[in-house]
């Protein structure tokens, strides 16, 4: 009789799993606009001969594909998507490496420039100068880098909030396919100032299942 009482309670416990497993395969999954955005081009003012290696993608990271790009002033490694643009920059020389927010510049799908704003820099400060990044021999940098035009203050919320640089909806979403945006920015070594020209193509719009969770 004992072991009866026992074996009760363990088959009310798996028929509620059973039930569980059944309800999560039966809910429909709800799934988020993806773009996938290529660094294609990087051109420096109106230089024709960039000492340079060719753009490449870096897939390490699970679900996330960076592209690398190296000339004989930096290395760098970009991901794009509609929430800004990801910077990873190493040094390499032996000369400082200076970079000019200021006068940097977002180009839209559009081609309508936007003033760059950086995650250091607080989203209420977002017109305000912002203070260049001097990277010191052998070091390197990491920034995300955003539009300052698509931060706005909300009444209801009482902060600041960034709307993503891309629809989020995907039937307005695929509309953006094959389109380009650019990251303008000025680069000193030396006291000399080059001018680099970052172009992103948006190469696949997709959409994926929700990564997010009620647990």
């Amino acid at each position: 009789m004992r072991k009866f009482n026992l074996l009760i309670p363990l088959a009310i416990i798996l028929l509620l799993l059973a039930s569980c497993a059944t309800n999560e395969q039966g809910q429909s999954t709800k799934l988020v606009t993806k773009y996938d955005i290529a660094l294609t081009k990087v051109s420096r003012g109106n230089e024709v001969n960039i000492r340079s290696k060719p753009i490449i993608a870096d897939t390490t990271i699970v679900n996330k594909t960076r592209y690398r790009y190296e000339d004989e002033l930096m290395n760098t490694i970009w991901y794009a998507s509609e929430n800004g643009f990801e910077l990873t920059l190493y040094n390499p020389s032996d000369k400082n490496l200076t970079l000019d927010w200021d006068k940097g510049l977002y180009l839209d799908y559009d081609n309508i420039g936007h003033r760059l704003l950086i995650s250091s820099t607080p989203d209420s400060e977002k017109d305000k100068p912002q203070a260049p990044s001097t990277i010191a021999p052998r070091n390197n940098l990491t920034e995300t880098i955003f539009s300052a035009d698509h931060t706005k203050p909300s009444t209801l919320l009482g902060v600041y909030v960034r709307t993503p640089l891309l629809p989020t909806e995907y039937a307005k979403a695929v509309r953006y396919h094959g389109k380009e945006m650019k990251i303008k920015l000025p680069i000193i070594v030396d006291n000399t100032t080059y001018n680099y020209e970052f172009t992103f193509k948006i190469v696949s719009v997709r959409q994926a299942p929700s990564s997010s969770s009620l647990f």
